[in-house]
């Protein structure tokens, strides 16, 4: 049974994120109400609700109905208006080697998150904050969450209480701090924690003073240190072209599982976002992007009558017509 269109689809849920402070699955819970998962029905339902809503009028014309056939291809049918029948074959953009990698790191993460469990107030009175240090490939066994939770808080204390004693701490970068000889559950799980000062230089010399912070309540203040390094365009830019003549190469003819009058291509990106390095450069935007894959595709967009790419992680940042282009 279709989805009838004729009533308010309602606006895209906005709200503020920081993807600093969610897991990324969570993200995207939040955002389609669906695991992350491209390829099962309720991932590609999701997708193609974003992409209805950012661009209502993507056939030219608003649409009456859409679904999703018991089997694809296509991935979802659409009728329009007008009685216009239409196929959606959909993609990902996405670097799956990076994301492999990265979602193996989430899970490390996560294990060591749930083992430490809700965090208590920062109230030391010489650590800031710290950041944990996870050793490759290792998850918190069930039967240890409880004497790891109670060491690294005691560490954290034992530390606190050393600072005023160890001016060699003092520095903005704190200490890297590796000797669990007496907390030997955290030992097994960590390389290191990073703890930082909560007394900060402020202003200028000589003008400047010394200030203490205050981390704010209720939030975490045993995290981990955002990924980062050198980056190019290049690879997310490959994945993009990758997706696009895997997806032309597909079909010799149009799906003749149903009747279409067009058959059209939307290629999504949304957990590229998450686990792939960044697209956007100082020099390089998602505008540049649509451009390279619009000058990809030129004149073979295979049995493609129209060929999108949605940014699906912010309504406000739309779609992009790659074929045919738009003057």
């Amino acid at each position: 049974m279709g989805t009838d269109l004729r009533g308010n689809l309602g606006d895209a849920k906005r709200e503020d994120r920081s993807l600093r402070v969610l897991s990324s699955r969570r993200v995207f819970l939040d955002l389609f109400g669906c695991d992350p998962k491209m390829g099962d029905r309720a991932g590609e339902k999701a997708i193609f609700e974003f992409f209805v809503r950012t661009l209502p009028n993507f056939a030219g014309e608003s649409l009456r109905e859409w679904g999703q056939p018991s089997e694809d291809p296509p991935d979802v049918w659409c009728v329009t208006v007008s009685g216009q029948r239409i196929g959606i074959e959909l993609g990902e953009w996405l670097n799956e080697s990076q994301m492999t990698r990265a979602k193996g790191l989430e899970a490390i993460e996560e294990s060591i998150v749930d083992a430490i469990g809700p965090q208590p107030d920062n109230d030391l009175g010489n650590i800031y904050f710290a950041w944990i240090h996870a050793r490759p490939r290792v998850r918190v066994k069930p039967t240890e969450i409880q004497s790891f939770r109670s060491e690294i808080f005691a560490l954290a204390r034992e530390v606190d209480s050393r600072w005023e004693s160890e001016p060699e701490w003092w520095s903005p970068q704190g200490v890297h701090y590796d000797d669990f000889a007496r907390y030997r559950t955290v030992g097994k799980y960590l390389t290191a924690i990073t703890f930082f000062p909560r007394v900060q230089y402020v202003g200028w010399p000589p003008h400047g003073e010394m200030q203490k912070r205050q981390w704010p309540s209720g939030c975490d203040w045993l995290v981990f240190p955002a990924n980062g390094g050198a980056y190019s365009e290049r690879s997310s830019v490959e994945a993009l072209l990758t997706i696009l003549a895997k997806k032309i190469a597909k079909y010799a003819s149009k799906p003749s599982q149903i009747q279409m009058d067009a058959f059209y291509l939307l290629i999504h990106y949304n957990q590229g976002l998450l686990y792939n390095t960044p697209v956007e450069t100082p020099f390089f935007k998602y505008e540049d992007a649509a451009r390279v894959a619009s000058e990809f595709i030129s004149d073979d967009p295979g049995v493609f009558d129209k060929i999108f790419l949605l940014l699906a992680f912010d309504p406000d940042q739309g779609v992009f017509q790659l074929y045919p282009t738009i003057a």
